[in-house]
């Protein structure tokens, strides 16, 4: 069987045939580089595997990526800045994307950013 996760879907597959609930699966910047054909499947992938009850955390720093998560945590300097759905994070800060939605919720840390 091709894996599209490699390791991380070794970890989700072995989860799965414990009488327990499967651990969590991790992906961290699981698309980076990736052309968009193997970026698609690895997102499929991903919603087959939640559908099958695994909960997956997903670090990207891809605002498109955040919007297919059920829920999204946005950190900055290492502290969490805002936890919700993509859907309310956008109504909250009348953002039109999510990119924008962090800059908002960001606030007067862009501007320390600016200065480096």
């Amino acid at each position: 069987m091709e894996s599209v996760l490699g390791r991380h879907e070794a970890t989700s597959v072995a989860g799965r045939g414990h009488a327990a609930p499967p651990r969590p699966a991790r992906a961290g910047q699981a698309t980076v580089g990736l052309d968009p054909e193997h970026r698609r499947r690895i997102w499929e992938r991903f919603r087959e595997l939640a559908a099958g009850g695994v909960t997956l955390l997903v670090t990207t720093h891809i605002m498109d990526e955040a919007l297919q998560c059920d829920d999204v945590a946005m950190l900055r300097n290492g502290r969490v800045i805002a936890y919700d759905t993509p859907s309310a994070l956008l109504a909250q800060t009348g953002a039109e994307n999510l990119e924008d939605a962090f800059l908002a919720l960001a606030g007067g840390e862009r501007k320390e950013a600016s200065h480096a």
